[in-house]
């Protein structure tokens, strides 16, 4: 039905037809980007990227498409697994630990960062054993370990984007900074673009 009412309102020059497919397609959008539906925008118009057909700036001012385009997955059901079940243990966003995940480790369980950082969520091993974490490239216990620390700094700040800069720089150089991100290095600055990025798109 709503496949109908898409190819109808594009083959229609009449105003009305042209209001009619944009209230379907931007509640088509919607439901996709709440999870409500697996439908393929590349089966109906040939093309995922809307603005190619003329339909992406003006209508979608609410960047539904955006979300749907780099919407963070991990491809990997095991880490999938163990973000949920960490989600669900420490009341944390699971969409705000991938986006964390995609940051630190782009999803590679075996991420080795140039400072001995460890695992998916870049576990230093000082912290990963303060987290109870005895095996930081074992997936379920860094996840688990990288969520509850972040919990831990969600807690401490009181604040998504805080939280963020701490998970990088640590919560000692946020306090310095007296809350004030612009006052953290361009490193860090940077990380928390791209971690927010990914959360909120």
């Amino acid at each position: 039905m709503m496949q109908q009412m898409l190819k109808s309102g594009m083959s229609d020059d009449d105003s009305s037809s042209s209001q009619g497919f944009e209230m379907a397609l931007e509640s088509l959008l919607n439901a996709s980007a709440e999870g409500n539906g697996s439908f393929d925008l590349s089966n109906l118009f040939g093309t995922s990227d809307l603005s190619k057909l003329g339909y992406g700036q003006g209508m979608l001012m609410n960047n539904t498409l955006d979300y749907i385009q780099n919407e963070v997955k991990s491809g990997n059901t095991s880490i999938d697994k163990a973000v949920e079940d960490a989600a669900k243990k420490y009341g944390v966003d699971k969409k705000l630990i991938m986006s964390v995940i995609k940051q630190e480790s782009d999803f590679d369980p075996n991420s080795t960062s140039g400072v001995g950082a460890e695992g998916l969520m870049q576990l230093m091993p000082s912290t990963a054993r303060e987290l109870g974490v005895t095996n930081a490239y074992d997936i379920e216990q860094n996840v688990d370990g990288g969520t509850k620390y972040l919990k831990e700094l969600l807690d401490m700040f009181g604040n998504t984007k805080l939280a963020v800069a701490a998970y990088n720089a640590g919560p000692n150089a946020v306090k310095n900074s007296g809350g004030n991100i612009n006052g953290l290095p361009s490193e860090t600055r940077n990380y928390v673009t791209k971690v927010l990025g990914y959360y909120n798109t």
